[in-house]
């Protein structure tokens, strides 16, 4: 399969010039009086959504739909280095912006509507309300705007350019573009099922023109990284021609560039599927993919979210062969000194509440524990959300494997919970809340069931909580606990939850009734 995948990458040596780097983003909160912000509708009704369009059909311009979470640090990065754009605020005056709030009233149901749950999802729409793209935000700002240009200028949407590549159809490069950095990660089934992207990817790059370089180069990216993550069977590839197509990639300054977030993020999960443990290939191709994230970790361009990224990926390929032990000296001090680097250097709220939490992680999973609850404990007092990092130093606290990093781990998510804010994210944390305490202290039941029926009642009866992701959020929580009833000593406890579910369910207004009779069911004992 991939005989034809390498052939797209191995010919990138071919002339092309860099393309050149655009202007950086306005510091947040720049725009001035010429150069206003952007008028967003902020829906709190279904009906408020349905005049966006009605008002984009009579402007004949299509709808930018931003689905979001205030707590969510890739929203943030992208509302700190793409909607201060002074480009991007221009460009808004041609769409119909429309800002959704997972936990606004409705919320729940537009993301039901829209068909997107994983925040950020940013989705380009017709005035009648044919999906025509997905954007991706992790891509440079530059980029991102290039690709929204692509989705305003009109021609075959994301799912019209699919069936025509996998058709053998001729595409212009745009296109090509569009699939290779179409947000295939907030896809959700609307372009192909889950478990068929990665065999989806690599037919596209498979038959990628070799002249598509960049478009190329991503969708070799993609492909291998969608089949990392696959969960059943691995789909097919020749590690040779992967290995080979990736060295090629990675000696080429702009298509690392261009694709710097993949290999940030991605570069363990990849080179653990190409390359056996501690095997000569590995070591290779770890040492070429930790010289490219060096030189993207000292990029001044990058953003900050970009060059922690790569510092993450470098810190993963360290422990790709040895999870637990000890980095490199010099690695430490490197992680030591870009976290204070960012620490010292950003300003910007929206943008801390992106990249300290990374950095967090990434001192975290260098080890440094200590370090790491310094950061996050000192962000709490800045945070609009502390709750997120409040579950981060849960995390730290877990990873210590003490008795009392159990106790502190319970302790900061309970605190979480108590200090998270709307309706799905209460719900959502009250989950997280709830799976500590099954999973660090699940001899504790009455705790067990109090949290449960604390987390049952943040939910009304109603279709406007019981749908979207809180559903999805209680079909992991009955699945959860039904796993901690296994042995049926707690059917009593599942009785009393689902007492209290039905009530909620029996309203004349509630989504789905019968599913609400499905939830925390007792242990089916022979």
């Amino acid at each position: 399969m991939l005989r034809s995948l390498l052939l797209v990458v191995v010919a990138l040596v071919s002339a092309c010039s860099k393309a050149p780097e655009s202007a950086p983003p306005a510091p947040a909160g720049s725009s001035s009086p010429a150069q206003p912000a952007i008028q967003w509708v902020r829906p709190q009704s279904v009906a408020d959504v349905d005049r966006a369009f009605e008002d984009a059909r009579s402007r004949n311009q299509p709808v930018f739909l931003f689905w979001t979470a205030v707590w969510c640090p890739p929203c943030n990065q992208v509302k700190s280095t793409i909607f201060t754009r002074p480009d991007f605020i221009e460009k808004s005056r041609s769409f119909v912006p429309v800002y959704v709030d997972a936990d606004s009233p409705s919320g729940q149901v537009l993301g039901e509507r829209f068909k997107v749950r994983g925040y950020p999802t940013m989705v380009l729409l017709s005035g009648g309300g044919r999906e025509l793209t997905r954007l991706a935000g992790s891509v440079d700002a530059s980029k991102y705007m290039q690709l929204l240009d692509r989705g305003l200028a009109g021609g075959n949407s994301a799912k019209q350019a699919l069936e025509a590549a996998l058709a053998g159809r001729s595409l212009p490069a745009d296109d090509w573009r569009m699939l290779a950095f179409y947000s295939w990660e907030t896809d959700d089934g609307q372009l192909v099922p889950e478990k068929d992207v990665a065999a989806t990817l690599m037919k596209l790059a498979a038959v990628c023109p070799s002249g598509e370089r960049e478009a190329s180069s991503r969708l070799v990216l993609g492909a291998l990284h969608a089949a990392s993550q696959a969960k059943d069977a691995k789909p097919k590839l020749d590690r040779s021609d992967a290995i080979a197509s990736v060295l090629s990639l990675l000696e080429q300054p702009e298509l690392v560039r261009a694709n710097h977030d993949i290999l940030g993020y991605a570069a363990a999960d990849i080179v653990g599927l190409l390359t056996d443990a501690k095997s000569r290939e590995r070591a290779d191709l770890k040492a070429r993919w930790t010289a490219a994230l060096d030189r993207l970790a000292a990029e001044p361009k990058l953003s900050h979210g970009g060059r922690m990224y790569a510092l993450l990926g470098k810190v993963e390929l360290a422990r790709l062969d040895d999870k637990d032990g000890p980095l490199p000296p010099a690695l430490v001090d490197e992680v030591k000194a870009q976290a204070a680097r960012v620490d010292r250097e950003i300003a910007d709220l929206d943008e801390r509440q992106a990249v300290i939490p990374l950095t967090g992680a990434v001192l975290a999973r260098a080890g440094l524990l200590d370090e790491s609850d310094a950061l996050l404990t000192a962000e709490l007092k800045r945070s609009h959300s502390p709750y997120y990092y409040m579950s981060q130093l849960a995390s730290n606290a877990k990873r210590r494997g003490t008795p009392e990093g159990k106790a502190a781990a319970v302790d900061w998510s309970r605190q979480a919970y108590d200090r998270a804010q709307g309706t799905a994210t209460r719900l959502r944390w009250g989950s997280s809340y709830l799976n500590a305490l099954l999973e660090l202290t699940p001899q504790d039941a009455a705790a067990v069931e109090k949290a449960a029926t604390q987390v049952l009642g943040e939910v009304g009866p109603d279709s406007v909580q019981l749908t979207g992701n809180n559903r999805a959020a209680l079909d992991r929580m009955s699945k959860r606990l039904a796993a901690w009833n296994k042995d049926g000593r707690h059917d009593d406890v599942l009785a009393r939850l689902a007492g209290a579910l039905k009530a909620k369910c029996a309203t004349p207004s509630a989504v789905d009734p019968a599913w609400c009779e499905s939830l925390f069911a007792p242990s089916k004992r022979a």
